[in-house]
């Protein structure tokens, strides 16, 4: 095989011979693939001799599907050869082929940008340390969720009053199409429809009332709530004292409270980590030089669009239509929102490449194995956590996150 490469700015062109004796070689293997499929009278499916089957059959089987595997083949040679960083399947063109004569092909593919980075090192430097601190208000409102994570609850006929949980069915003319839906909450700690919890002070189990609302899908509009009240519960909380430390795995309070405390330290150290990565990477593109292929850029976009129908079903519990028209948009207009997001998030993964390049950095698979043996051994069950890790996409969500982290630690964070 033969070739000759030229670059047009981020793509690659290849023109390609494969030599008629080498060529030869595969279409000489997809006959004998056909042959194995093809029924000939007087013959066992895939029995008959090549030269009958050669006779019996169409030229075109066999020459089409050995121009398929010919190409292939040789462009994975290039690509390896190459060291091609492709970002899109190639643009195939045959130029030449006939049994007995060379093949004959260009391919086109596009490829990662050229990054020019700023000194990357210098611009993360000046990116400081914020304070890390847990306020007091954080940790009391930590100790609240747990102990109203295990409240009991307690059928009460009286008014609801704040601290009850109450439950409810209502409709709406002018929200998700009239469907009954069914809620529950208490009172006092903040709903999604503005001025619900107020108006329900003081409703009775089996209950019925109008309610007008301003709409959660428009700040300007109001709506009318058809609400039956199906339960008002006085919740009873317990107290924070050893017996209760002791029911959630703990020795005493003071053991719960240093846990607690050492989570919310934890979480504002990850929390502050993650936003100095995010300016210190801000910074750098914002001083490289490069533009984010188009292919990229739609891909993003994708990843962008799944992820929002993902938590339109699981988390919303409607359908991305339903979604769409709540919001008043077509899923046309919602790719073109995220066409900024996806471009900045490209420009960001090609600056992270390129400094990955340019530090010679990888991640041994020693690494990937002590970080899944770390991550296996908060399971239940240790073998069979690291097993599924393996054999699944994750020990490659484990590489990239390795590799980040390497990046992120030659810049300082």
């Amino acid at each position: 095989m033969t070739y000759e490469k030229k670059q047009e700015k981020n793509k690659l062109v290849f023109n390609i011979t494969v030599e008629a004796n080498e060529f030869k070689e595969f279409l000489d293997r997809a006959l004998e693939s056909i042959a194995k499929e093809v029924e000939i009278k007087g013959f066992r499916k895939g029995h008959a001799p090549l030269n009958i089957v050669k006779q019996n059959i169409d030229p075109s089987l066999v020459l089409s599907k050995g121009v398929e595997d010919c190409i292939s083949n040789k462009w994975f040679e290039i690509l390896n050869k190459e060291n091609i960083e492709a970002i899109c399947q190639p643009n195939i063109e045959v130029l030449k082929m006939a049994e007995g004569n060379p093949l004959e092909f260009k391919a086109e593919v596009e490829v990662l940008p050229e990054v020019k980075l700023p000194d990357y090192k210098k611009l993360a430097s000046e990116v400081k340390d914020g304070e890390i601190k847990v306020e007091e208000k954080e940790y009391e409102d930590a100790i609240s969720w747990l102990l109203s994570s295990r409240a009991k609850f307690f059928q009460k006929d009286g008014a609801a009053e704040k601290g009850d949980l109450i439950e409810i069915t209502y409709t709406a003319k002018d929200l998700d199409g009239g469907k009954e839906k069914k809620d529950r909450f208490i009172l006092g700690k903040g709903h999604y429809i503005d001025g619900l919890e107020e108006k329900l002070l003081g409703l009775k189990r089996e209950d019925e009332k109008e309610i007008e609302v301003v709409s959660p899908e428009n700040e300007k509009k109001k709506i009318v709530l058809n609400i039956k009240v199906d339960s008002v519960q006085e919740m009873e909380t317990p107290e924070l004292n050893d017996e209760f430390a002791k029911g959630v795995g703990f020795e005493n309070v003071k053991k719960l409270e240093e846990s607690i405390r050492n989570g919310l330290q934890k979480e504002k150290e990850m929390a502050e980590k993650q936003r100095k990565r995010t300016e210190i990477l801000e910074k750098i593109v914002k001083s490289s030089k490069l533009e984010a292929p188009q292919p990229l850029i739609e891909r993003e976009v994708d990843v962008l669009l799944q992820n929002l129908k993902n938590r339109t079903s699981y988390e919303l519990q409607m359908t991305f239509d339903e979604y769409l028209k709540q919001i008043q948009k077509t899923e046309d207009q919602v790719r073109k929102e995220f066409e900024k997001i996806a471009e900045e998030r490209v420009k960001g993964f090609l600056v992270l490449h390129e400094i990955e390049k340019k530090e010679n950095i990888n991640v041994s698979s020693e690494e990937i194995n002590k970080r899944i043996e770390e991550l296996a051994a908060e399971y239940p069950d240790k073998n069979k956590a690291k097993e599924e890790m393996m054999n699944s996409n994750v020990k490659y969500y484990i590489e990239d996150e390795l590799r980040r982290d390497k990046i992120f630690n030659i810049l300082g964070c």
